[in-house]
């Protein structure tokens, strides 16, 4: 964002930027339910219904009902539901999605599934990760998968918590449905993972199993949790797979692409191997390993995209499907009611129950007082025509719109950090002296000034003191330090909040072009 032509001209800068994409988030119920008309804004502005469908493609032309259709999901790393906030319609994935394509395959067109999940469920520490790990295993239940694994990222939570979701998602037996071949949770003689699994549907055998890449294996630093290598641990469990003679063998692989094919290549008896490597949008069609028939399956990341295997009697034996968790299915109140009892959890823990603190804002290292924030009001004794442009646009309402969603968001520390004042957003943290809650910080409602500018509680106060007490030196290296050009805020400020998980469709010169704030009063 460019110079501006006085020290606080551009103290708005970043916020109206965040308002366009924040303005989409009163109009959607979050958890994939048809959008609604937010009464906090009287947008007259027309827009053409979304076709999800013309957008991303039809799935499954032309396809006649297969024997068994073989689900393929996998890496959600968090995102339970997709952010919303550039517009829900605009972005894939999320459980409720995922729920009604099953429901739709299971119910509307009578397929049997066998449903398995790569892992990956989680990407962060802390309480709110082991909550979204509970929750998303309570969702795999009610979506009756038959197997998963976990990922890296669900491995670095306490062991007690992994074994809470062994147990969650197990058979009447007390046989757990999350599998892996080389990842002993406890140690490997612990039997809390079974090295794999035989699912039965239609007549068919399924066999799945799992393991670990060396290099995810890597970032895994839990004590409670041992990997061997995972060629070796196949080395150990084929033969045991052979002997049953299953239909179809199925490796989730969480492992790059290029390791993912070579343990095809290796164990030639699979016939579809699920990779956690690849690019965030799989391809359309599967690749297949070298040399042989082993289908290679890459689902992208976020949990946007599931992949179907239709298996048939007659030739083509085998058809496959990517399918984009778009608009175009609509949850249903099971998957609603997860995603209220998973705010209600956060609401209850607060902030400091999730283990959240509030950390010194880099500028007050060495003086509190100018890592202080004390909210946009303050601003507009100086700057009121920014302060009033602010007021009216989304950034002024950014606290007010997570409020209004269904269920509330306003105690989500990954929703609060782009819609508040005084929070880091990239890793959802408040600062020390940042937005704790409506109550109890009103004037950090809504992502105001500081956010792009600093905190400004010194610059104010070196402003309003009396003149005979002026530092005209200290008042200018205020000024200064909250000055904020066009370059740096798009970088530094705005991407922060509108990144490719939040605002894949964020285009800076059109947004700034709207809330630019140049007057100088």
């Amino acid at each position: 964002m460019a110079t501006r032509p006085t020290a606080h001209g551009a103290i708005f800068l970043w916020l109206g930027m965040i308002a366009l994409a924040v303005l989409s988030a009163c109009n959607h119920a979050g958890d994939g339910s048809p959008r609604e008309k937010n009464p906090a804004k009287d947008d007259s502005r027309q827009r053409k219904p979304f076709d999800a469908v013309a957008v991303n493609g039809p799935v499954f032309e032309g396809w006649p009902k297969p024997r068994v259709a073989l689900v393929l999901t996998g890496l959600q790393q968090g995102y339970l539901e997709p952010c919303g906030c550039a517009g829900l319609e605009n972005q894939k994935g999320g459980l409720s999605r995922r729920f009604a394509l099953l429901n739709q395959l299971r119910s509307d067109r009578g397929w049997p599934l066998v449903t398995l999940d790569l892992g990956d469920l989680v990407r962060r520490y802390g309480r709110e990760a082991e909550i979204k790990l509970h929750s998303t295993i309570d969702a795999l239940a009610q979506m009756q998968y038959d197997a998963a694994t976990f990922g890296p990222g669900d491995l670095r939570l306490p062991a007690d918590n992994l074994l809470l979701a062994a147990t969650d998602l197990s058979e009447s037996s007390g046989t757990s449905r999350i599998v892996s071949a080389n990842v002993g949770l406890f140690g490997h003689d612990s039997g809390i993972l079974p090295p794999w699994r035989i699912v039965q549907r239609e007549g068919l055998k399924f066999a799945v199993t799992a393991v670990l890449g060396e290099t995810r294996a890597a970032g895994v630093k839990n004590e409670d949790i041992q990997v061997a290598a995972a060629a070796e641990s196949l080395k150990q469990i084929v033969p045991q797979i052979e002997a049953a003679e299953c239909d179809f063998n199925i490796l989730l692989a969480q492992a790059s692409l290029a390791q993912s094919r070579t343990l095809g290549q290796q164990f030639p008896l699979f016939d579809v191997v699920v990779s956690a490597g690849g690019a965030d949008e799989p391809p359309r069609q599967p690749k297949t390993i070298n040399g042989q028939d082993t289908m290679l399956v890459e689902l992208g990341h976020k949990g946007m995209y599931a992949a179907v295997i239709g298996i048939y009697e007659d030739e083509p034996r085998l058809r496959f499907q990517r399918v984009p968790l778009d608009a175009r299915y609509q949850g249903g109140p099971e998957m609603r009611q997860l995603m209220a009892s998973f705010q209600e959890e956060l609401k209850s823990l607060g902030f400091a129950g999730l283990g959240l603190r509030g950390v010194v804002h880099p500028r007050g290292v060495d003086n509190p007082e100018l890592g202080r924030f004390i909210g946009s009001a303050a601003c507009g004794d100086c700057h009121a025509k920014a302060y009033a442009k602010w007021k009216t646009a989304g950034h002024g309402h950014a606290t007010e719109t997570l409020v209004k969603l269904t269920p509330p968001r306003q105690f989500d520390p990954e929703c609060v950090s782009c819609h508040v004042t005084g929070w880091n957003p990239r890793e959802y943290f408040p600062y020390q002296s940042g937005f704790q809650s409506i109550e109890q910080t009103p004037k950090l409602v809504g992502n105001g000034c500081e956010n792009c500018h600093g905190p400004e509680a010194a610059h104010v106060r070196a402003e309003k003191v009396r003149r005979a007490e002026r530092d005209p030196a200290l008042q200018e290296q205020l000024r200064l330090q909250m000055r904020l050009t066009k370059a740096t805020a798009e970088e530094q400020s705005c991407r922060g909040c509108h990144d490719l998980d939040n605002s894949p469709e964020f285009n800076f010169p059109a947004y700034w072009a709207k809330i630019e704030h140049p007057w100088k009063d």
